[in-house]
């Protein structure tokens, strides 16, 4: 391995927490999976969820499925979104990785054949339970394909540390892998990426950049003089200009502009039907007045006559026109003007005042407002009171801490947050496996209110926190990973068997800090979690059993134990 790669492999294990991971292959695939799927996901997951390539799975390391940029790991979760999401885009991720210093043919062909038989209707290859879940989760995204926008698309990704001579038996062999794939007549459209060791570099230095775009905005005019606002302007810009502000230099989406949009794109519904026929219309040189177009916050921009350049923006409204353009690509011309509202500010209240005043034309959930609360902004104030080994990031808004220096295993989401609360506070550690929206609907309404007092979300953060460190750390089982979040509810019992007071109460501080001063003790805590342990392994349930972390049942026999 090169010095520069290997560089980007160090720092990658130790924002990573992978440390104590002495297998330089299986590092390997983490970086390499995390390299390809995270630019895709518009919100935080875990790494080591990615990895298929161990206990029997041979020719594919690295397998995803994202549903409109999230990623979905199990049936429940795509049943549950899809109940939510109308007319969805759906992408399928396959990555095999070699520590290798050549691409070979031999190799490719047998990524694309164990990736032939994983898509199958029937499958010919011995497959581990870990991929045979995936395989059962790809059939029934497949089973409900009716409802998505259109056909899943598939990516390879087939990555070593050498360089892509391009030669032309390699090319050869990732022609027949598509056609071998094709032939399923499962995907819209296939391809297959070479990664050689200056495509990881650059693909792993790439992410948390900012993004930087030019595009000439001649009709225009200025806006007058506001409060935090650099610039401002409004006017109408070419369609072509609003797609390639938004596509990489491959053609794909980049997800990350729409990461303070409030709304995922809603597929073909109605009006977003209507979009697509004004495109492919005689009609389309009014498509300016027919839409309401879209709304950009940038924090730079520098002009030169007509052409202007932005970094770090977010299409904060026109998810919709935006999605629905790029996917009319191919009918777009000159003709096709769209409204732009552009706005230069790096003053993170102005842009959610804005994000929430230009998102009140079509419903918008309570789920998908809360990172723009006040709540939320002194939550991610009050994490940041913490110093040392203590400190943890609170991330309101998706990967707002990509383009800084924070070590990945300090940062927690809203995703995290919540379902560390559901298991540490209310028993219900099963919620980790569902989607997001389903446990906030169940117990949104308890959260995120005003008169709480903060100390109870970071305990339940750092709760998390700690016992993914001691799994990375190899000081668990990593048999008992796939339960950690029962492991969090238990430790809790452990420690204080009452139940908390409410979130609002002072006594509720102090029975935190009850938890906090368990936890800052290693010795302390390992004592405590070895004696989980003991009465998780009394319960002689199968931990193989890729059901039991969803399980009421066994939550039921866990509690039983502190009864």
């Amino acid at each position: 391995m090169d010095r520069i790669t290997k560089s980007y492999l160090d720092k990658f294990v130790k924002s990573c927490g992978f440390e104590q991971l002495n297998d330089t292959s299986k590092i390997f695939e983490h970086f390499v999976n995390y390299t390809v799927v995270e630019p895709k996901s518009e919100y935080r997951f875990d790494i080591e969820n990615l990895n298929i390539g161990s206990n029997g799975t041979i020719g594919i390391d690295g397998f995803a499925l994202l549903l409109n940029g999230q990623m979905v790991e199990s049936i429940d979760e795509l049943d549950e979104f899809l109940e939510e999401h109308r007319k969805c885009s759906a992408e399928v991720i396959f990555v095999q990785s070699k520590t290798s210093k050549k691409f070979s043919r031999a190799d490719i062909r047998g990524f694309g054949d164990a990736v032939s038989d994983f898509v199958a209707e029937e499958q010919s290859l011995i497959w581990s339970d870990v991929a045979k879940e995936k395989i059962k989760l790809l059939n029934s995204l497949i089973m409900r394909v009716a409802e998505l926008e259109s056909n899943p698309s598939c990516h390879l990704y087939y990555a070593t540390t050498g360089r892509d001579e391009h030669d032309p038996n390699i090319e050869a062999a990732k022609q027949l892998v598509i056609a071998d794939i094709e032939s399923e007549n499962i995907f819209s459209t296939i391809s297959i990426n070479l990664y050689g060791a200056i495509e990881l570099q650059t693909a792993y230095k790439k992410i948390g950049q900012a993004i930087t775009r030019s595009f000439e905005f001649t009709k225009r005019v200025s806006l007058p003089e506001i409060d935090n606002v650099k610039e401002a302007y409004i006017g109408v810009v070419n369609a072509q200009s609003i797609v390639k502000l938004m596509t990489d230099e491959q053609g794909m989406l980049i997800s990350n502009v729409f990461y303070d949009n409030v709304r995922d794109y809603q597929g073909a519904n109605k009006v977003n039907t209507e979009i697509s026929k004004t495109i492919q219309s005689k009609k389309k040189d009014s498509f300016s007045i027919l839409n309401n177009g879209i709304t950009i916050v940038a924090e730079n921009l520098t002009t030169s006559r007509d052409i202007l350049t932005i970094s770090n923006y977010q299409i904060i409204n026109g998810c919709q026109t935006s999605h629905v353009l790029f996917s009319n690509k191919d009918h777009l011309d000159l003709t096709v003007q769209v409204p732009m509202k552009l706005i230069i500010s790096d003053n993170d209240d102005l842009t959610s005042d804005v994000i929430r005043s230009t998102n009140r034309q079509t419903e918008v959930k309570e789920q998908d407002l809360i990172a723009f609360s006040d709540f939320q902004k002194r939550l991610e104030d009050y994490y940041s009171t913490f110093k040392g080994n203590d400190r943890l990031y609170y991330e309101r808004r998706s990967k707002q801490y990509n383009r800084s220096s924070v070590e990945r295993k300090r940062i927690i989401d809203k995703t995290q947050q919540i379902k560390a609360i559901a298991s540490l506070y209310y028993d219900k550690p099963e919620l980790a496996t569902r989607y997001f929206g389903t446990v906030f609907a169940e117990l949104g309404d308890k959260l995120f209110k005003d008169t709480h007092d903060m100390t109870p979300y970071y305990t339940a953060s750092y709760a998390l926190y700690k016992i993914d460190h001691l799994f990375r750390s190899k000081q668990l089982d990593k048999k008992y990973r796939k339960i950690k979040f029962h492991l969090m509810t238990m430790l809790r019992h452990e420690i204080n068997n009452s139940k908390c007071p409410p979130f609002e109460s002072k006594h509720c501080i102090n029975y935190c800090n009850e938890i906090l001063n368990e936890l800052q003790s290693e010795h302390n805590l390992i004592i405590l979690l070895n004696s989980v342990i003991e009465k998780v392994d009394s319960l002689s349930v199968d931990l193989d059993d890729l059901e039991i972390s969803k399980s009421k049942e066994f939550v039921s026999k866990c509690l039983n134990k502190y009864e």
